[in-house]
């Protein structure tokens, strides 16, 4: 890809954004993985690692949205995709399976690797929740559970399976498919209970109106229709709301965050924009927090809050930083080189359309 097209494709603050939001729910996952639960913060009355998840989700319908409109060829928009969740995935499931469960698990070696359960857990690089390695965190105060945030990944593939689906309906019949799957959504949220492949789908379907939300902006709003001014109109409604009417606080939030995100995030803030110069690591500060907060845990003990977030974040953004360069990076650069993936012309510069910030 060209310096050119690169620097104008991180010509805003979404890499910082999604960086933010993965540090939101490392502090909300800390404070539950310490056994201190009731001192998770709530914002905008959301749990703070929840909101954290819902900015993954906005920006993720903004982006997607937009990566099918520019292919609308299914070949390379499913390559792009797969490409970018899979071998993360698949690194951070691996090695948490056989480098970090033989470290910490109470049980010795042979029986941990004869288990079944050690082989079952692989089941999360194809999507299928599993949070169980034998023996591994038994003794913490959130025992057992080896990486929590993984729920979230096969809920997000549902929307990206949904895209070409829905994008494939005329004009304003994409923002109605949209709508209406957000409005499905929001009645499983608050009718319906139950377990899907080992995920609360009530807390899918939560998120999945986030990401309509983000669909349904970049359907019906041009990037100049996204004011800063706005969106603190919008943020004063509210806090307004959930300060006198707390239990609304996810319904406000679904109205709310979309176009709050996003007004950020179009912005090109000076130096703020750059955050993605030393690779985009939101993916994998996400994808490997979890296991890190729960090691620091077993190895240190229950420690304050502000110690263990200054352990657990840079040894996960070492690791991530390392996912980006030796995994998802170069497979990103192999989406790019298979025929269907060709970069297209467009003003006479190659345009990638398997962008990973897309």
């Amino acid at each position: 890809m060209s310096t050119e097209v690169a620097v104008a494709r991180r010509n805003n603050n979404f890499d910082v954004l999604r960086i933010a939001a993965a540090i939101a729910v490392i502090f909300g996952h800390a404070c539950v993985l310490l056994g201190r639960p009731e001192s998770t913060p709530v914002v905008f009355g959301l749990p703070v690692e929840q909101l954290g998840v819902a900015v993954f989700f906005v920006i993720s319908g903004y982006l997607i949205m937009g990566s099918w409109q520019r292919t609308r060829s299914l070949p390379q928009y499913f390559t792009s995709r797969i490409l970018r969740i899979f071998p993360g995935l698949i690194a951070v499931t691996v090695l948490a399976a056989f480098v970090v469960g033989p470290l910490v698990t109470v049980l010795d070696p042979s029986a941990y690797f004869s288990s079944n359960g050690t082989y079952s857990y692989l089941r999360n690089a194809l999507l299928v929740p599993n949070y169980q390695l034998p023996g591994v965190f038994a003794n913490n105060p959130f025992p057992v559970a080896v990486n929590g945030s993984l729920w979230t990944l096969p809920a997000e593939f549902a929307c990206y399976l949904l895209v070409p689906v829905i994008g494939w309906l005329r004009g304003r019949l994409q923002v109605v498919g949209w709508a209406l799957f957000a409005i499905a959504s929001a009645l499983v949220t608050i009718a319906f209970h139950f377990e899907f492949f080992g995920a609360r789908v009530e807390s899918a379907a939560l998120m999945w109106v986030f990401f309509a939300g983000g669909a349904i902006a970049r359907l019906t709003l041009n990037r100049e229709r996204f004011r800063l001014d706005i969106a603190g109109i919008i943020i004063i409604i509210w806090m307004t709301v959930v300060g006198f009417f707390p239990q609304y606080g996810v319904y406000a939030s679904w109205l709310a965050l979309p176009y709050c995100v996003l007004a950020l995030g179009v912005q090109s803030t000076p130096v703020v924009h750059r955050a993605s110069r030393f690779g985009d690591l939101s993916y994998g500060l996400y994808l490997w927090a979890f296991p890190v907060q729960q090691a620091v845990v077993h190895f240190l003990g229950v420690i304050p809050l502000a110690v263990d977030l200054a352990i657990v974040i840079p040894i996960t953004a070492a690791l991530a930083f390392a996912s980006w360069h030796l995994v998802e990076h170069p497979s990103m650069e192999l989406a790019g080189r298979l025929p269907w993936s060709r970069p297209a012309i467009v003003a006479g510069l190659p345009v990638t359309l398997a962008s990973p910030s897309s």
